[in-house]
């Protein structure tokens, strides 16, 4: 199995819709969104806002040349400098486990197509684009609700940091749910 995963360029927009589409479909089980009166979830400013953000990046996933998915990467932190309780208990974690300092990356979404789950091709993407963006502090957090994901992720991040990772329950305004927090040197 060939699996190709490719920085997306804003002429990739229509192909990370249609992606995206799929990937709120599935996503429907556990959240309250739905379609629009097009039959779609997004707009046709799907991503605007994106392509000028130097933080954010997108890579599309196809295994033997075929699309399977797509991946969102921020650098930015679920965890900021705020008075709110919830978050400076969060950061006090972050900062006993060695995980506080330094450039922070957030997989922002993460989507494999039903037809490669399974096959190792989430695992490769996710285990790629951790050592792309190394050394980094990677924050990967799931919406409570969907419990495959989260024991994909943990899965994962145990294999690739043999288990150097700590999760956290988040309940702030930046996220709900829980969040795991590893670093990559």
């Amino acid at each position: 199995m060939n699996i190709e995963i490719t920085k997306a360029v804003r002429r990739d927009t229509p192909v990370l819709r249609q992606l995206y589409e799929l990937y709120c479909y599935d996503f429907s089980e556990f959240m309250s969104s739905d379609v629009t009166d097009t039959g779609m979830y997004t707009d046709d400013k799907f991503l605007t806002g994106y392509w000028p953000e130097p933080a954010w990046s997108a890579f599309i996933v196809r295994v033997n040349g075929r699309l399977a998915g797509f991946a969102w990467v921020l650098k930015t932190t679920l965890f900021p400098e705020e008075d709110a309780p919830e978050t400076k208990a969060a950061r006090e974690s972050l900062a006993n486990a060695g995980f506080l300092e330094g450039e922070h990356v957030l997989m922002e979404e993460f989507f494999v197509m039903r037809a490669y789950r399974h096959k190792g091709v989430g695992e490769y993407v996710a285990r790629n684009l951790f050592d792309r963006y190394s050394p980094c502090v990677w924050e990967v957090s799931e919406i409570a609700a969907n419990t495959p994901a989260q024991a994909f992720w943990r899965r994962i991040i145990d294999r690739h940091t043999s288990g150097a990772y700590i999760e956290l329950d988040m309940q702030s305004e930046n996220w709900r749910g829980p969040v795991q927090v590893f670093r990559m040197k």
